[in-house]
């Protein structure tokens, strides 16, 4: 990766449509160290066990009313390896005798801000076994999920329903999105596994100067490829080590969900069913918490005088067995790398820290025909309002753990519709029955299925910029989506904590519409053989489905929606897309059954 940023003009919030170029960082070897890693080491030998149980039962209290009550506990242990190479992370109460006994001699200009109180010598890491327990976590012991249910006959056409259950997310298909580089997800099958796998980045930025080269990432007399141990290194792991680390906590507990819902359901005349369906979800999600950030209050402060290198109070500090990382190696750092309160690590993380609520309702409107004289149909729109709390609006919200609600950024109504129609012509059917049977061979037994998905556009979120004036246009075009003379670009080498919202109620990116469409033809040429004839097409109307517009203030193209997409966004911890994103797609095929 070569971003432009390396040789633009200034590091700090740099406008890389007029400096800097991706180009020129290939050609000078500019390495980013945050884009940049090697990796080494076995792979993980993840093991968990799980135990379940549950109550259910069905009581008739009389002909109309019929309750449905439930219990369930689930048992699961935490990740662990036999090998014992798994870990319980840094445990940042414990004092580190040698650091506290002869503590590094910190800049001036460090103590200048903080003051020689701010930092703590402390950390050590945790493996499982030797005393530990054998898993990452704490199993949590019990996790009750009572269920509640009742049905209400209110006639022989029209029922009511409704109902209550607790979900526990199991750990094992829990996915984290990882906060520092060199993990595509965090999970049961790629959990954390540091001291084990060697994680390390070229040296960091020095005043926005890159002070590593493709030709020589790794130069041996500044920062040379560090063995990795495992754990033998014992509680020195991670120590000194830039690009950071992460882990679970002890008392992990699980994800939860509190869902609820109420359905009407009418039968009328002509067999088809409707119903009216609020549904709700009361969530209990996690985050990950930041523990070794610098405050970006101190970057407001001062600015760019943190990105000054100073002498590095951590080079040849110690011994390599007790400050193992790459700190060690280097000369200088930029002053603002050592305003962490535990300077001597890089970033650290806790995650799946349970506390995030999510609330979700929805109101679904439904109505469906089975299969009978010769089609079916069914129809599905859905309203939708979801808010979570996130801790990453801005940098101050993830340095403090502060939680606020954000509403989601998908799409607020969807619309769905399904049918398969027997066209009424040829053998068996209303029409020609009679047919001659070459005519009936032409016109015969064909069928036509169809799928047509809705959805409005996905809330446009923007980054850090500034706002003046309102971003929605009444009419929107693909050449200018939203109104760009509302933003601006932050102050060049200034840092700017963000307040300009996430998103806004106003404005939306393109709607989506697709047709999906099969004709098909089932004949027998004997009695032993069948053929059928289909041809399915895929966005049968060709239409132009466009991705959100690009939200890039530094690209040409901002503002405009000119590619072929469809919405994106999150459902709580997961991202979604709808439909494919091309134009028609046919297919022809035939089948032939004997």
């Amino acid at each position: 990766n070569f971003p432009a940023s390396l040789t633009a003009n200034t590091p700090v919030n740099p406008n890389t449509l007029d400096t800097g170029s991706g180009v020129a960082s290939f050609l000078l070897g500019a390495m980013d160290p945050g884009a940049t890693q090697m990796i080494g080491g076995p792979a993980p030998d993840p093991h968990i066990k799980y135990w379940g149980m549950f109550f259910q039962d069905d009581w008739k209290l009389n002909r109309n009313i019929t309750l449905n009550l439930g219990l369930r506990n689930e048992y699961e242990t935490a990740f662990y390896d036999p090998a014992r190479n798994f870990a319980r992370g840094v445990d940042l109460s414990a004092p580190i005798p040698e650091m506290n006994a002869a503590p590094p001699q910190m800049p001036a200009q460090a103590l200048a801000i903080v003051g020689s109180n701010y930092f703590k010598w402390n950390g050590l890491y945790q493996w499982t076994g030797n005393g530990n327990p054998g898993g990452m976590w704490d199993p949590q012991k019990f996790a009750l999920q009572p269920r509640a249910g009742i049905a209400i006959r209110i006639s022989d056409r029209t029922a009511f329903r409704a109902g209550y259950a607790r979900y526990i997310t199991p750990m094992e298909l829990g996915v984290i999105t990882p906060p520092i580089s060199g993990f595509e997800t965090i999970g049961f099958l790629s959990p954390p596994y540091f001291g084990v796998t060697g994680f390390q980045n070229p040296a960091p930025l020095i005043d926005g100067v890159p002070q590593a080269r493709f030709s020589d990432p790794f130069p041996a007399n500044s920062n040379p490829l560090l063995p990795i141990n495992g754990k033998a290194a014992g509680t020195n792991v991670g120590r000194g080590q830039t690009s950071g680390m992460f882990w679970y906590p002890t008392d992990l507990k699980r994800q939860r969900n509190d869902r609820i819902n109420f359905n009407l359901q009418h039968q009328f005349p002509g067999e088809i069913v409707a119903s009216v369906t609020w549904f709700m979800n009361f969530g209990n999600q996690h985050y990950t918490k930041a523990l070794n950030e610098v405050d970006p209050r101190l970057r407001v402060e001062y600015q760019n005088t943190l990105n000054q290198p100073v002498d590095n109070p951590f080079y040849n500090y110690l011994t390599p067995e007790l400050m193992p990382g790459q700190l060690r190696n280097l000369r200088q750092v930029s002053l603002g790398s050592l305003l962490r309160p535990y300077p001597h690590y890089g970033p650290l993380y806790q995650i799946g820290t349970l506390g995030a609520r999510e609330r979700y309702h929805s109101l679904e409107l439904k109505a469906q025909k089975m299969y009978s004289k010769g089609y079916n149909f069914l129809f599905a729109y859905v309203y939708i309002r979801e808010k979570l709390q996130i801790n990453t609006f801005n940098d101050l919200d993830y340095f403090s753990g502060t939680l606020r609600w954000q509403d989601s950024n998908q799409p607020r109504h969807r619309i769905t519709a399904a049918g398969t129609w027997d066209l009424p012509f040829g053998k068996g059917r209303p029409f020609l029955n009679n047919a001659p049977r070459a005519l009936d061979a032409a016109i015969g037994g064909w069928k036509l299925a169809g799928v047509w998905t809705f959805s409005t556009g996905a809330f446009i979120r923007f980054g850090n910029l500034i706002v003046n004036g309102n971003p929605c246009l009444d009419n929107p075009t693909p050449q200018r989506w939203f109104n760009t003379d509302a933003f601006s670009r932050l102050p060049a080498n200034t840092y700017v904590l963000r307040t300009n919202p996430l998103q806004y109620d106003c404005l939306t990116g393109p709607k989506f519409s697709q047709l999906d469409a099969t004709l098909t033809k089932d004949f027998a040429v004997t009695e032993r053989v069948r053929v059928e004839l289909k041809m399915a097409a895929y966005n049968a109307t060709n239409r132009l489905n466009r991705a959100g517009p690009n939200t890039d203030i530094n690209s040409s193209q901002f503002g405009t929606a000119l590619f072929q997409g469809t919405p994106s966004s999150s459902f709580g911890a997961q991202n979604q897309e709808l439909g494919n994103i091309t134009g028609r797609q046919v297919e022809l095929g035939l089948k032939i059954r004997f």
